[in-house]
């Protein structure tokens, strides 16, 4: 007697959830593997930015530091330059003028016009030791020193200068007092090679934020979009990067024939603190 097999739709209903249990299942862990691939990707892009920026970072401070340890070099050079300047060589032409002083016919022309220029080296040759020394600049403050480079600007050429000053209690401290007053020097160095001008002002402000320092020429200006990159030449370059230690701020206005102006943005101790 052959068995008879029955096939019962149930079972076909079985198999038919089973299948899309199985069709369910494999999605489920299909939108897994893409959700885990992408959680990796992400990780990993976000690690990528985190080391970039640990490396932008370290090569930040690589820079500065090492621009740090450059002026600290360039004002200890400054220094010895000043005082050797002060020490021996206004030493040895005051006493080229005690000597001369001493002469018996002091009638003569050329002994009187020499004596002029004697006395004229050693108050430049002071002058100059004043700019270079780096004590002497904290000890008198930024708004003397800068009168005192004006001063000797003045001597040297024919372009007038002049400064106005804010009197605050806030004030830079030594470092920042220095690395200005260099910034300033090389700004007016510039006016001197390359703008004409005739006159020069410098504008001293503290506020309780920061210390404004902006310095204007009448010269024949420039346009500052192309000194921008690697036209930007050295004394520019320099300014920005000692900008950069003082955590200061440089702008420059100008245009063709209208002059220049300067804008340097310094915060002071008060905030130094905050």
């Amino acid at each position: 007697m052959s068995a008879t097999i029955l096939y019962s739709p149930f079972w076909l209903l079985d198999a038919k959830v089973n299948m899309k249990d199985y069709i369910l299942v494999g999605i489920v862990l299909m939108l897994l593997f893409v959700i885990f691939f992408y959680l990796l990707i992400l990780q990993f892009h976000r690690r990528r930015i985190a080391h970039q920026k640990e490396m932008h970072d370290l090569s930040s401070r690589f820079e500065k530091t090492l621009l740090e340890s450059q002026l600290e070099i360039q004002e200890q050079t400054f220094k010895n330059i000043g005082l050797e300047i002060h020490d021996n060589i206004g030493q040895v032409l005051s006493l080229a003028k005690l000597n001369l002083n001493t002469l018996e016919d002091k009638n003569d022309d050329k002994i009187e016009l020499t004596e002029q220029l004697l006395t004229k080296a050693i108050g430049d040759l002071r002058d100059l030791s004043k700019s270079l020394n780096t004590e002497k600049i904290s000890d008198i403050g930024l708004a003397a020193a800068i009168k005192h480079e004006l001063g000797i600007i003045e001597k040297v050429s024919k372009i007038k200068t002049s400064i106005t000053e804010t009197e605050s209690d806030t004030e830079l401290s030594n470092e920042k007092v220095t690395i200005a007053f260099r910034m300033v020097q090389e700004i007016l160095n510039n006016i001197l090679k390359h703008a004409k001008a005739s006159s020069i002002h410098v504008e001293l402000k503290d506020t309780p934020v920061e210390t404004i320092i902006r310095i204007t020429d009448d010269g024949i200006g420039f346009e500052p979009a192309k000194i921008t990159g690697f036209n930007s030449g050295i004394g520019l370059k320099s300014i920005q990067q000692r900008c950069s230690i003082i955590n200061g701020n440089c702008t420059i206005e100008s245009a063709p024939g209208n002059g220049t102006a300067v804008i340097i943005a310094i915060q002071n101790k008060l905030k130094e603190y905050d």
